[in-house]
């Protein structure tokens, strides 16, 4: 992969990586508002909307963690010269599927591959 592409994958992951931090910052005291220090003045319904909101902010930490970590996994990637090539077979991804994806680790016969196991 050329240098200058190489370069502007850069961008598009350093500017993705960037846009995610954002969005994953709470604005606020949104995180804490509604809850109450005492639980025995609730209903078990409000019991349950509150833990359902507390796994659901857990899964999108979780997820936001795991697009951080491909996203550095793909710069990795392009400081030590191995960013493009399928993990699997080694064959260079194709830059279509960089583009749409560009923290991409496998080429597209491999994920189908994956998927299909």
């Amino acid at each position: 992969m050329e240098k200058l592409e190489l370069e502007k994958f850069k961008k598009l992951l350093l500017k993705e990586r960037k846009r995610l931090e954002d969005e994953r910052r709470p604005k606020g005291d949104e995180r804490d508002s509604g809850v109450e220090l005492a639980d025995y003045d609730n209903h078990p319904a409000d019991a349950a909307s509150d833990t359902f909101e507390r796994t659901k902010d857990r899964a999108i930490d979780d997820n936001f963690r795991e697009m951080l970590e491909r996203i550095d996994a793909a710069l990795h990637k392009i400081d030590a010269g191995t960013y493009g090539n399928c993990d699997r077979c080694g064959e260079q991804i194709n830059a279509d599927r960089l583009k749409a994806i560009p923290w991409a680790t496998l080429c597209v016969k491999c994920q189908e591959t994956i998927e299909r196991q």
